[in-house]
């Protein structure tokens, strides 16, 4: 018997340690040499304002010569044409995804659209603004992004390019990325019952079975790596799951051996529960032999909440209602590495059940010696 239980936990570990395989090749994007413009087809729609909500959309029509709607049959089903079209925001480039026809967004903006059709790129524009996001949210969100690696893992890199792309695109200031690293020398040690590290305990505990993957506001994972997709799991989350609060960090402070103070807030926009709980990311980290040359955001200190909701030190909030509360940690160099202050910063998030089930509601995040004001819509 204790043979096939030794049998089966080297299985889980193996499983656990195991690198992911390649991701598929995404679709190429529509005629990349650059789309020739024509009149034989516009780009229309039926109204040119959208709320901010997520829901309210704004329908595209593809007009032939005659005035006739080429992407839908006379029995209102969708034409052929559909598959052959592409909806691209002028501002940035971006296309919808395939077979989309629609838009909808949670952000407040000006956005201006052009169509391909079978390659050919409409003369004309329309032009939506997306207005109101204050109504629905009132502090903007950051989705917390638990970045599950390892210095060994040699698909690793590729998700740390994604997620770099992804803060510099146009959701950049939605995310906050903390890496929790695996069975190396930047492990953080993490209680639990099967003695694993947090980056591993994470993993696990959220169905991941290899590195890389990423947990989104400790809500769901998923080790998909490119930028594209990494995206769209982004604003899924900013779609689903809108911000209830907002986070305030009034003071950072770290000394020359580690020892840091963090004074946060909490600011409820509806009724709920809430726990603040933090952590200490560390950049500028030297490779030691690992697959990227330098390690940026690794988790170096956290707080007993870290990955879910204390019932000692959750709170229960009006609307309107804020709180307050200190940390101090000491905050230890990794092996093998010098203490540098100015390496090191800090994230404060909040978790809630403001959704059906715990999870992280919102974020901020500051260099020592900086502040992070609530952030509004």
């Amino acid at each position: 018997m204790k043979f096939y239980k030794f049998l089966s936990a080297a299985f889980i570990a193996l499983a656990a340690v195991s690198c992911d395989t390649p991701e598929p090749t995404p679709d190429p994007e529509p005629n990349p040499g650059g789309d020739p413009v024509s009149d034989a087809y516009t780009i229309d729609v039926d109204k040119t304002t959208v709320e901010a909500d997520g829901v309210d959309f704004v329908p595209f029509t593809i007009l032939d010569k005659d005035g006739n709607d080429g992407l839908v049959n006379e029995d209102g089903s969708d034409s052929d044409l559909l598959s052959k079209t592409y909806f691209v925001i002028a501002n940035n480039g971006k296309r919808l995804e395939r077979k989309t026809k629609t838009f909808s967004s949670i952000k407040n903006g000006e956005y201006e659209f052009y169509a391909t059709v079978r390659g050919e790129r409409t003369a004309n524009t329309v032009k939506v603004t997306i207005q109101n996001r204050s109504k629905y949210e009132k502090f903007l969100q950051k989705v917390c992004v638990y970045q599950l690696t390892a210095t060994w893992c040699g698909y690793c890199p590729q998700m740390t390019e994604g997620l770099g792309k992804l803060r510099a695109g146009e959701n950049g200031e939605n995310v906050i990325v903390m890496a929790c690293h695996a069975q190396d020398d930047y492990a953080l040690p993490w209680e639990n019952p099967q003695k694993y590290d947090l980056g591993t305990y994470v993993l696990v505990n959220h169905g991941g079975s290899g590195y890389p993957y990423a947990v989104y506001d400790m809500s769901f994972g998923n080790g998909q790596r490119t930028e594209s997709i990494l995206n769209s799991l982004v604003e899924g989350q900013l779609m689903s799951a809108p911000a209830t609060c907002g986070v305030k960090i009034s003071e950072a402070k770290i000394d020359g051996i580690g020892n840091a103070t963090i004074t946060a807030s909490v600011m409820a926009d509806k009724d709920g529960e809430f726990d603040l709980g933090y952590a200490i990311l560390a950049d500028n980290q030297p490779s030691k032999g690992g697959t990227e040359s330098i390690y940026h955001d690794v988790v170096a200190a956290v707080s007993n909440n870290f990955v879910k909701m204390s019932p000692d030190t959750k709170v229960s909030l009006k609307s309107g209602e804020e709180f307050t509360t200190t940390f101090t940690v000491k905050v230890n160099a990794f092996k093998g590495v010098s203490f540098s202050p100015d390496n090191y910063k800090v994230v404060v998030f909040a978790h809630s059940n403001a959704h059906g089930k715990q999870q992280i509601d919102n974020a901020n995040a500051c260099a020592f010696g900086q502040t992070a004001d609530y952030i509004l819509n």
